[in-house]
């Protein structure tokens, strides 16, 4: 590790005075539903690879990321952060809003209870739970393309991207089969924008906004509604075990420890909510690249066992979740940069996934490109655990839509994306001569 000097620069300013266009392109979000977003990554990586922005610090550059990734004096723990203590203070934050903080899962911990929550989670959600999936999401993406075989057309998102991975962690999580079109309803936005908010963005709504305000009330229901629906369902199992997610969380026991009914409910809705919003974004990104590549989607076509290439090209050309965030738990040095103890870092993964100092030509999408390790999954204690069931989910769907669709076409180029902070496809309807299954 190295120790932080006086001789380290000190983050430039990306603000109005400095680059309007790209503050303004960053600040209101405009990244996330661009037609394409990636120029201004680009910019963004190239004269800010380390910046203030948003109060805290961007980071832009692969080895940067890489590094604040795998860097032991990092946190994910929102409460770490000196806005938030800054606002605690001053009495600024919302009784729901500290309360989630309090609730959240092993994802914003850090050692030792992170690594003790982690080791019982992964003795439940392990490879081989995982592979067993793979003849039911089969099943379930066939079943996408016998239903709109007649019609020749498919809207990928809520036909298949959406639907598939909501399935597959119901399977996943034992959810019975009546209680499945209740889960299905929550709205989607809800779940991915308000789920765990950190500190860095929920805070400063928060703290200029009541407990009734319309926005938080709506988090504050959905959250609810989740904690409630999965406290039922531990207690049902704990009576009933199964062959589930579920059970296997409930009987996880390392050196005698076990994990609490809170911290199974905070594992169940991180793994509902993060990996179906994975999946849908992979799938959906993944298709829309490969039909914007004919080429490409002729190779995968031609040999469906490029699939799982075609997963990890699609991963680093257009992964599902663009940024994360980490806070500095002491003075770092990043890249020859100061980062000051407290500070939130939003790291920019898509930047970094094109960063030409590790991808050679990392704007061209080519399914047989070798070399580099994409980090939309991350890297380090906090890679994430949902990432081979999300692999797994777009592999059958791309193998299986290349063996099916014939001439498939966009209905609409570029697409509508959400304007929400994820990038995140809104819809993606394409026509094509779709094969039985039979």
């Amino acid at each position: 590790m190295t120790t932080p000097s006086t001789a380290l620069r000190e983050p430039r300013a990306l603000g109005p005075d400095t680059d309007p266009e790209l503050h303004h392109a960053f600040t209101s979000l405009e990244f996330a539903s661009a037609v394409d977003p990636y120029p201004l990554f680009h910019r963004l990586r190239r004269d800010y690879p380390v910046a203030e922005l948003f109060g805290g610090v961007s980071v832009a550059r692969y080895d940067d990321v890489q590094a604040v990734l795998r860097h032991p004096h990092v946190s994910t723990d929102d409460r770490t952060s000196a806005l938030h203590h800054s606002l605690k203070e001053q009495n600024r934050l919302s009784a729901p809003y500290l309360s989630q903080l309090d609730q959240q899962s092993f994802l914003h911990r850090d050692p030792p209870e992170h690594t003790r929550l982690r080791k019982l989670v992964v003795q439940g959600f392990t490879p081989r739970r995982v592979e067993a999936l793979r003849p039911f999401i089969q099943r379930e993406v066939d079943a996408v393309l016998d239903a709109a075989a007649p019609q020749g057309r498919l809207e990928v998102i809520a036909d298949l991207a959406y639907p598939l991975p909501i399935a597959v962690i119901c399977e996943l999580l034992g959810i019975p089969a009546e209680d499945r079109d209740y889960v299905a309803s929550w709205p989607r936005t809800q779940l991915c924008c308000t789920f765990e908010t950190g500190s860095r963005n929920a805070a400063a709504t928060l703290q200029s906004a009541s407990d009734d305000h319309p926005r938080q009330a709506e988090a504050d229901r959905v959250q609810q509604q989740l904690t409630e629906y999965f406290a039922d369902l531990i207690e049902h199992r704990r009576r009933a075990p199964g062959d589930d997610l579920v059970s296997a969380l409930i009987a996880a026991e390392e050196n005698g420890g076990r994990l609490s009914a809170e911290e199974i409910n905070a594992t169940l809705r991180l793994l509902f909510v993060a990996g179906y919003e994975n999946a849908v974004n992979l799938i959906g990104h993944g298709v829309l690249a490969l039909l914007r590549h004919p080429d490409q989607w002729a190779a995968l076509r031609q040999d469906p066992s490029l699939a799982g290439k075609a997963v990890d090209e699609v991963l680093r050309y257009d992964p599902p979740f663009q940024f994360t965030g980490r806070i500095a738990l002491e003075d770092l040095d990043i890249g020859g940069y100061r980062i000051a103890r407290g500070q939130h870092m939003t790291l920019w993964l898509a930047a970094a996934n094109r960063d030409p100092e590790h991808f050679t030509d990392p704007d061209r999408f080519d399914l047989h490109r070798g070399g580099g390790r994409h980090l939309a999954f991350g890297s380090g204690i906090h890679a994430c655990l949902g990432g081979p069931l999300a692999r797994m989910e777009a592999e059958v769907a791309f193998s299986t839509l290349a063996r099916r669709l014939g001439e498939p076409r966009l209905e609409t180029d570029p697409p509508r994306y959400r304007t929400d902070v994820f990038r995140s496809l809104d819809e993606l309807p394409i026509t094509a001569h779709i094969a039985t299954s039979a």
